[in-house]
């Protein structure tokens, strides 16, 4: 049974870290974009997030539904977290 927990825990970290760095790779786009106007590198920022998204979830997948589904939990925690406790831009 600690077992078990010790294993939601962990991919649940794992999820909550890959959805920290989702939405902090969100936010360095919409920036770059906002003060430059270029458009090339958030583009490249936005393939490189999905690209590296896919590849974690797929591995994480690959240890079966229990440790995606807690993965995905922390994942989508993060974001909720990091969108409530970040600041919006100014227009």
């Amino acid at each position: 049974m600690t077992n078990l927990v010790l294993r939601v825990l962990l991919f649940l970290a794992l999820g909550f870290a890959l959805g920290w760095a989702h939405a902090k790779a969100i936010a360095e786009g919409e920036r770059i974009h906002r003060e430059t106007g270029e458009r090339a590198r958030p583009t490249v920022i936005f393939v490189l997030r999905l690209v590296l998204l896919c590849v974690a979830f797929g591995l994480i997948g690959k240890s079966g539904s229990m440790p995606l589904l807690a993965s995905l939990l922390g994942f989508v925690m993060a974001r909720l977290v990091r969108r409530r406790t970040t600041k919006a831009p100014l227009n």
